[in-house]
């Protein structure tokens, strides 16, 4: 039988919008410098890409910081509105709409709205 005692709680935290993700000779990556709500599930994803971004940059920290800064930001943003639509509506009617709406978006707007998020390459100018 479960107790209060077994019970696990993880709160979500984010950090806001960073103007740079670059001091000097430093550059963050990952949830150092973007760490966002799991709404999209892209927290690891956005890591990895910041470190092949560093790999292709050649040093040059603030082409780093050019090129990662406006993805990531974007997936920021898109997280936080998934998660504010999709995951944390308590409102009966607010879910109804939302359901509704949902029910209504033809699977290809869906599908291309998520692959914004989901696809990824170095862009050319890191290379």
């Amino acid at each position: 039988m479960a107790s209060t005692a077994d019970v696990i709680r993880h709160d979500i935290y984010q950090l806001p919008l960073l103007p740079t993700f670059v001091s000097g000779r430093v550059a963050l990556l990952g949830d150092a410098a973007h760490a966002m709500t799991p709404y999209l599930g892209q927290g690891a994803c956005m890591a990895l890409e910041d470190a092949v971004t560093l790999a292709s940059v050649d040093g040059d920290l603030a082409r780093y910081d050019a090129l990662r800064r406006p993805r990531t930001q974007a997936v920021w943003k898109g997280s936080r509105l998934a998660g504010k639509f999709g995951i944390e509506v308590r409102s009966p009617i607010a879910l109804a709409l939302r359901n509704f709406a949902l029910r209504a978006l033809p699977g290809s707007v869906a599908v291309r709205g998520m692959t914004r998020f989901s696809s990824w390459e170095v862009p050319a100018s890191a290379w």
